[in-house]
């Protein structure tokens, strides 16, 4: 009995996974605000910042903070352009790859596409009221040296990404809330 229960819940994460990864998959395009806020254990209080991000299906994003400071990152397939103060800077192969890594988890984190990779973490879904929250421990090394869990909050009503918590390896923690959403409107 014990088996059965265990085998049917994995059954159920699986039919939540194709859901959510089938809503990331239908959008073409999504706009929004975000505020991202970061504990960390050296500092009393947390830091807060404001931004946008826009984001064009299959790989063209915008990642903009707006307050306390002026920074973009604006990916375009395989080129990613870093702005700050209005200074366009084109990213070389090796700053590129860092970067390259940053944008695939605010991508996957904005948009649910490939973010359910069972080779790169250990997923647990769970029922926490209105939300489906995804709990990813990463299982590669690299990825172990910057985060010990992702947390996503998937809206149950629309599946779509509401909220994104990083904890990383040495315990401070961002947590991103996305808001003012709007789905497959004004794309370009």
């Amino acid at each position: 009995m014990l088996l059965t229960s265990v085998f049917s819940f994995s059954q159920t994460q699986e039919v939540i996974m194709e859901t959510l990864t089938n809503a990331a998959a239908s959008m073409q395009c999504m706009n929004c605000r975000f505020t991202q806020q970061k504990t960390m254990a050296m500092l009393a209080e947390p830091t807060v910042s404001e931004g946008l991000m826009g984001y064009n299906s299959p790989d063209k994003m915008r990642w903009e903070y707006t307050s306390p400071y002026s920074f973009a990152l604006v990916v375009d397939g395989d080129k990613i352009t870093k702005i700050t103060d209005g200074n366009e800077e084109l990213l070389d192969a090796k700053s590129g790859r860092m970067y390259q890594g940053i944008v695939n988890i605010i991508m996957s984190s904005a948009t649910g596409k490939k973010l359910f990779d069972k080779t790169m973490f250990n997923v647990d879904i769970q029922d926490v009221g209105e939300f489906w929250k995804a709990e990813m421990k990463p299982k590669k090394q690299n990825m172990k040296r910057m985060f010990s869990m992702l947390t996503f909050y998937f809206g149950k009503t629309d599946n779509i990404i509401n909220k994104v918590e990083m904890t990383e390896a040495g315990g401070d923690m961002t947590t991103i809330q996305f808001y003012d959403m709007k789905i497959n409107e004004l794309c370009d």
